[in-house]
């Protein structure tokens, strides 16, 4: 695997809900930058995917179908400069704050009146 020649990511500048790290050390997940796809990290690059499906495809047989472009993304170098614990923190606290701007009470509207029956409607001539 290459990698795509573009800056290196820093964990630390993403947002932490396009970033999940494991306690364990194991698998490090990242939304892909170019089309938001889950990957894995593999020798700090995030692995090969392919992108969106060619437009109009869908409608080809599908053994006519022509496979989907690599996605830029593919190759994208990232450094994960963040412990687990620090990326907790960051996700907690952003939940936190996404907590105190949605309103949590839903209001109530007047419903409309009922219409009349077909039977009272026919009598009221």
């Amino acid at each position: 695997m290459r990698s795509n020649g573009r800056p290196v990511i820093l964990a630390s500048k993403l947002a932490p809900n396009l970033l999940s790290l494991s306690d364990r050390g194991g698998c490090t997940l990242v939304g892909c930058p170019e089309c938001g796809v889950w990957r894995s990290i593999k020798r700090s690059m995030i692995t090969p995917h392919r992108g969106p499906n060619v437009p109009g495809a869908d409608a080809w047989p599908a053994e006519f179908r022509p496979p989907a472009p690599w996605c830029p993304g593919s190759g994208q170098r990232v450094k994960v400069d963040l412990s687990y614990e620090e990326w907790r923190a960051r996700l907690a606290e952003a939940s936190r704050e996404a907590g105190q701007r949605r309103r949590t009470r839903v209001i109530p509207r007047p419903k409309p009146p009922a219409a009349k029956p077909v039977h009272r409607l026919a009598a009221a001539r």
